[in-house]
């Protein structure tokens, strides 16, 4: 009996644990690595690293902190404040999920996937044909919510990790090129910063309740199975993006020398695949790239049409909530890779900072921390990315930060790394223990923050 319950976790654990790689693997991380590793050239690895941290190691962590801490924000959340957590999910749901996440695969899908397949077609008539289709396809594994996870990690992920695999190994086993010298002075800062890009820290805090939910399904109550299979799905998570991220950087990399330095964001994957295996790795790439946003695209709507039954107390059905993400994102799709990436990058940087001072908050032993040093930490984290927001938009605008400013900036350990907000986050966190436990009061936050048994 124990060894058929650990069969029984180990394939649960694998079957989540692919839906979830499917799900982060979408329309940004198709774009982001192999751009990473074409301007990081013989730096690659030192980006990969980067990459690593932001946009796979603490994105699978997110989901398994969420699933320990309570299984949903709003009880991750609780030391900070009772409304951190729904203002939080408010927020990012609607700046980074439905403004960005879910348009973003259906522009990426089109001018990455759908054109490399049809390119005698116009452009301007070709899109009014796709967007509409991807959506309709999407909208239809997404309306029925029972199936989701078993849809796409049963069906959707084992096909697109074949693909993906064969052209990883195929850039492995036949490099383009020797990776150059192309004169980027912080690769580990380049790949650091555009983890960030991927969003999948907030993918993972807003998305991984459908995960928990998925083993809640399928009879996990909290204690020791429910751990090791959130511990085993977090593992095949990794594994699979770490080997697909790698690949996918070493080919920009490969590529560093042999195209031109213009080449454009949305097309520079496809660049490279054409040049490694010519028309027929070409069309395999689109194939994938058509999955890999749908996967995510999938998923997102569904986790956006259960929030959005539950903000409006049921006044508005799950299936209803589905069709009206489907719809305005497709409305904001046709606005294109180029401006949904630009509309994203200063939600990013004001947000970022907190979500991963949450995730290692939540990582942390519960004896080691009061309520202070939730509210001290992430208060710092959020005035840390409000400065990176505002710098951001006066970049944007032609304009400069105060010299004085920028140079008080700059002088913050680990700055130059990308982290300039983590030592004062720090600092806010033992200074917030600090007063709260001077001042006497309860820890409340943790009181109910179990992880919330299956139904």
């Amino acid at each position: 009996m124990a060894q058929a319950g650990e069969q029984r976790v180990i394939r649960d654990s694998v079957i989540v644990g692919l839906a979830m790689f499917a799900v982060f693997f979408g329309a940004g991380n198709l774009i982001f690595p192999p751009q990473i590793g074409f301007l990081a050239g013989d730096g690659w690895s030192a980006a990969l690293t980067g990459l690593l941290i932001t946009g796979m190691l603490l994105p699978v962590l997110s989901v398994v902190v969420l699933g320990l801490r309570g299984g949903t924000v709003e009880r991750l959340c609780t030391p900070i404040a009772p409304w951190f957590g729904a203002a939080l999910l408010g927020v990012t749901m609607l700046g980074l999920a439905w403004l960005i996440a879910v348009p973003r695969t259906a522009s990426v899908a089109f001018e990455t996937g759908f054109r490399t397949l049809a390119p005698d077609l116009d452009p301007g008539v070709g899109i009014w044909l796709f967007l509409p289709a991807f959506f309709l396809v999407s909208t239809y594994f997404a309306l029925d919510r029972s199936r989701v996870i078993d849809r796409i990690g049963q069906v959707l992920t084992p096909l697109l990790l074949c693909l993906l695999g064969i052209i990883v190994i195929w850039s492995v086993l036949s490099p383009l090129g020797a990776p150059v010298d192309t004169g980027e002075a912080s690769p580990f800062r380049l790949g650091l910063l555009t983890g960030y890009q991927t969003g999948d820290v907030f993918g993972g805090i807003m998305f991984g309740i459908i995960f928990i939910e998925a083993f809640q399904a399928r009879g996990y109550t909290p204690g020791p199975r429910y751990t090791a299979a959130l511990w085993g799905m977090a593992g095949v998570t990794f594994l699979g993006l770490f080997f697909v991220y790698g690949g996918l950087e070493y080919l920009g990399a490969t590529g560093s020398g042999v195209l031109a330095p213009d080449v454009p964001q949305a097309g520079l994957l496809t660049a490279l695949v054409g040049q490694l295996a010519g028309k027929i790795g070409a069309n395999t790439l689109a194939v994938a790239v058509l999955l890999a946003c749908l996967t995510t695209a999938v998923g997102a709507t569904a986790v956006l049409g259960e929030y959005i039954q539950k903000w409006t107390r049921g006044r508005v059905g799950y299936k209803a909530g589905v069709l009206a993400v489907s719809l305005t994102s497709l409305v904001q799709a046709f606005g294109g890779v180029d401006y949904i990436v630009a509309l994203a990058e200063p939600i990013f940087l004001l947000l970022y900072p907190v979500g991963i001072a949450i995730v290692i908050l939540g990582l942390l032993p519960r004896n080691l921390l009061n309520d202070g040093v939730w509210k001290g930490a992430t208060g710092v984290a959020i005035l840390m990315g409000f400065y990176d927001l505002v710098a951001s938009l006066i970049a944007k605008t032609g304009g400069a930060v105060p010299p004085q400013l920028q140079a008080l900036h700059e002088a913050i350990p680990l700055a130059s790394a990308g982290f300039a907000w983590l030592m004062p986050a720090m600092i806010g966190g033992l200074l917030g223990g600090l007063v709260w436990r001077l001042s006497g009061k309860p820890d409340a936050g943790w009181a109910d923050a179990e992880p919330v048994p299956a139904e």
